[in-house]
């Protein structure tokens, strides 16, 4: 997804409220570009710049060519900046994690790697603004943001909620982070949903891909439509007690089996 436009506006708020540090550790999952919307808005991101202290100009370029896609968005460019100029302009270490070779990243899998040590607990800032939607294992994805945040770091999460069929591998539900943060003891500090409010018809692979089992695809498909979603989430890292990963159960659920009092203990409850 890249960093957007509304990322800044979120920053500037967290900024303004005391939750980010002036010369903090920043890391990213994914190594973000820039978007257009963050190219254009150069008084947001000048603001941004003065609540942490720089005076110099940013170090935005000019909009680059993109493609519109028939949702409506724009195609983020590979001429499109990296973040990580936005971020060390603004005074933050910088790292990411990626395996794509770009400059400062680390290349851990978020399929199945553990962070390293050097890495865990030391970050006042972690964000993931269009990357763990790629990863099928969610569990250790979030697991990874978790122990780089520092205690009393920020976690930063902009990422599609419905929609987008061709986009990646996962959609979210404000139920799995109201999961996540409730297992975590997360402070909310931002939570928004942006529907996109455009409608858009399904894909035409979808189509494709259903009509040969059920053929009245194509009469529900005239007349279908939906709309995109994104869901923006910021959470504070109360503490330091280890990951404990989202449960779809009621808060206090009673169960007698060791192994899951231990692995969700701040959500199950001990049966008698």
């Amino acid at each position: 997804m890249g960093m957007s436009v509304k990322d800044v506006e979120l920053l500037i708020r967290l900024k303004e409220d005391g939750h980010i540090p002036t010369r903090a550790a920043v890391i990213e999952i994914g190594a973000q570009q820039l978007s257009n919307s963050v190219l254009r808005a150069k008084g947001e991101v000048e603001k941004l710049g003065q609540l942490f202290g720089v005076h110099s100009a940013p170090p935005l370029s000019a909009p680059v060519p993109t493609v519109v896609e028939p949702s409506g968005y724009e195609r983020l460019s590979p001429e499109s900046p990296l973040a990580r100029d936005l971020w060390t302009w603004l005074g933050f270490s910088y790292a990411s994690i990626d395996i794509d070779g770009s400059p400062g990243a680390i290349a851990l899998d978020l399929n199945f790697d553990d962070v390293p040590d050097v890495l865990a607990g030391k970050h006042q800032l972690v964000t993931n603004f269009g990357t763990t939607e790629h990863v099928v294992n969610q569990l250790n994805a979030f697991k990874i943001v978790h122990d780089l945040a520092a205690p009393g770091g920020v976690m930063m999460h902009n990422l599609p909620s419905q929609g987008g069929f061709n986009h990646g591998l996962i959609n979210y539900t404000p139920k799995f982070f109201w999961a996540l943060a409730r297992s975590n003891n997360y402070r909310w500090l931002h939570f928004g949903f942006s529907p996109d409010p455009t409608m858009h018809l399904l894909p035409d692979n979808v189509i494709a891909s259903v009509r040969p089992f059920s053929p009245e695809i194509g009469d529900a498909a005239a007349t279908y439509r939906f709309a995109e979603c994104s869901i923006a989430v910021a959470f504070q890292k109360r503490g330091d007690a280890p990951y404990v990963p989202p449960i779809d159960v009621p808060t206090g659920t009673v169960s007698r089996v060791k192994e899951m009092l231990a692995r969700y203990w701040s959500v199950l409850k001990h049966g008698s």
